[in-house]
């Protein structure tokens, strides 16, 4: 769903409202916006922080927190997404293919959709990466593009200087709840068997967006909390 500002329900706060663990301290930002609207048949709620402007080192740091390994520092993950038609070094060109468990699609979709934004917040050549989420809360939860939102929360007077992006949402929640992603492999194959390798930030968009994670982000304390205060305002 597309929302229009006047349908737009808002709340900005300190993430401290949020009823967040020890982790919260390590978010890049202190104030977070939320915005929900409903439609009659469904609602939406979004979560960003906008005062988060992650590019350079700053995108790193904040991987190295999420990503199962760490993350390399800005110039290794440079050279991997710059790459013309294999971002992660240790994926032959179409290899990637016939990975299994839907990693495949997962590269495929960050590749055509993310990469080169990614690439110009690491390089500081364009705009920082904002993290940001979109979800449907009912009548059954799942995740929307985020940058729908954008234009609406610019037209009710919310300022984005960077460009919401859900991957680093996703990261979010991880920071939050480090339960959630226990039962996750940190070692997987980008490619054919002998191709196993240890998931770190430069992956991280991969392994975060990949179908059998979807549930265990949906099913989030925080996503709950967010709706929950929404209700409430």
């Amino acid at each position: 769903m597309i929302p229009k500002p006047g349908d737009l329900r808002l709340r900005h706060g300190p993430h401290g409202e949020l009823g967040l663990d020890g982790e919260a301290r390590t978010w890049p930002a202190e104030q977070v916006l939320l915005a929900s609207v409903a439609d009659g048949q469904a609602s939406y709620c979004f979560l960003a922080l906008p005062d988060a402007v992650l590019e350079g080192e700053a995108l790193t740091a904040f991987l190295d927190q999420v990503a199962p390994f760490g993350s390399p520092p800005p110039p290794s993950l440079i050279r991997a997404y710059g790459l013309p038609d294999a971002p992660f070094p240790s994926i032959l060109l179409k290899e990637h293919e016939a990975a299994p468990e839907g990693t495949g699609p997962a590269y495929q979709r960050f590749l055509d959709n993310a990469r080169q934004r990614w690439l110009a917040a690491l390089q500081q050549t364009g705009p920082g990466l904002c993290p940001a989420l979109a979800w449907r809360c009912a009548p059954q939860r799942s995740f929307l593009d985020p940058r729908d939102w954008v234009a609406a929360l610019t037209e009710a007077g919310v300022r984005f200087p960077g460009v919401a992006d859900d991957y680093l949402g996703r990261g979010l929640l991880l920071l939050a709840d480090r339960d959630i992603a226990r039962s996750w492999r940190s070692m997987m194959s980008l490619g054919g068997v002998t191709k196993a390798r240890k998931m770190t930030g430069r992956e991280f968009p991969v392994w975060v967006d990949l179908p059998a994670h979807q549930e265990d982000l949906l099913a989030s304390p925080l996503l709950a909390r967010v709706e929950e205060l929404l209700t409430a305002a």
